[in-house]
């Protein structure tokens, strides 16, 4: 069984595929600030930002694959400390990188549908990136260290939403969901837009890069764009809840707390021709969010933590 290391674990896209790779690969995922478990998964506290103790880490260990989900978010935060937005985003992924080499490992990197400027309605893998805020130029930097470093990789330039391992930590979604539960108005852009793909969905077209050997730059989202408006009303009326509870705004750099794509939609033509793994349309993934709460997965994936 190969090995498989993955960073971010306590994140909500690391620890999904911390806890679906269980049972295809000997899996170890790193955290740092919030301790987890995971079942038949070893946890390890690494800080990216320490070079020598990555070193150990990887060499220790000795992956077959690292998936690095580990970032410096919300944007606002990267924005308000671009020092700490290096180090982990920049510094943090040049540690990776090195280490991931020494030991012939694969690498799949996580990145980010901000690298681009959000002017055009659609990006492709060769398009020119041009990011406007700190997170995307962080981002951008962390794939350009990797594409000099020689390492075996592939960088996958994503847009997810999902369900988070540690209760008080949301996403958007999970925020906007909460909100409307309560009876109150959640604010939703009618002007931004984006294809955003389950973290689910996502971790299973990681696995068959892996299994392919697909290598250089990937755009893994959803196959179809709506506005942040459309998502969060399709995702009320998924979850039985009342549409007319998203409230229809324009988007400001007060949104988010920083200026952010208004376009930030990526072109998965590539994507869908080397992948078996669906990328499901917007009602599609939202449906398959729901059958995950309704399933047990959830309390399942939740029950572990410390």
């Amino acid at each position: 069984m190969d090995r498989l290391l993955v960073t971010g674990g306590s994140g909500m896209l690391g620890s999904n595929v911390a806890y679906l790779a269980r049972d295809r690969f000997a899996t170890r995922f790193t955290f740092c600030s919030h301790p987890v478990s995971i079942p038949k998964c070893s946890g390890v506290e690494l800080n990216l930002r320490d070079r020598i103790a990555v070193k150990r880490a990887i060499e220790t260990y000795r992956p077959n694959l690292v998936i690095n989900t580990a970032a410096l978010l919300p944007a606002k935060l990267c924005e308000e400390n671009p020092a700490l937005a290096r180090n982990i985003n920049i510094d943090g992924v040049r540690h990776v990188c090195e280490s991931a080499k020494a030991v012939g490992a694969k690498l799949i990197h996580i990145s980010t549908d901000w690298v681009f400027d959000g002017v055009a309605e659609r990006y492709s893998e060769g398009d020119r990136t041009d990011p406007i805020n700190e997170y995307g130029r962080s981002k951008l930097q962390g794939e350009r260290i990797i594409q000099e470093s020689g390492v075996d990789h592939c960088i996958v330039r994503t847009s997810i939403y999902g369900w988070n391992l540690r209760p008080g930590k949301v996403c958007y979604l999970e925020a906007a969901l909460e909100i409307v539960r309560k009876g109150e108005e959640f604010p939703a852009p009618t002007d931004q837009y984006f294809a955003p793909i389950l973290v689910n969905s996502l971790a299973e077209a990681l696995f068959e890069i892996y299994d392919k050997g697909i290598a250089g730059v990937l755009h893994v989202t959803g196959s179809e764009a709506c506005s942040r408006y459309g998502f969060c009303r399709t995702a009320a009326e998924v979850f039985g809840l009342k549409p007319d509870r998203v409230r229809p705004v324009v988007l400001s750099d007060k949104y988010f707390g920083v200026q952010v794509p208004r376009h930030q939609t990526l072109d998965v033509t590539r994507a869908k021709s080397l992948l078996a793994t669906p990328l499901p349309r917007i009602r599609e993934g939202l449906v398959a969010m729901r059958e995950l709460w309704d399933g047990g997965y959830v309390s399942r994936l939740r029950s572990v933590e410390k």
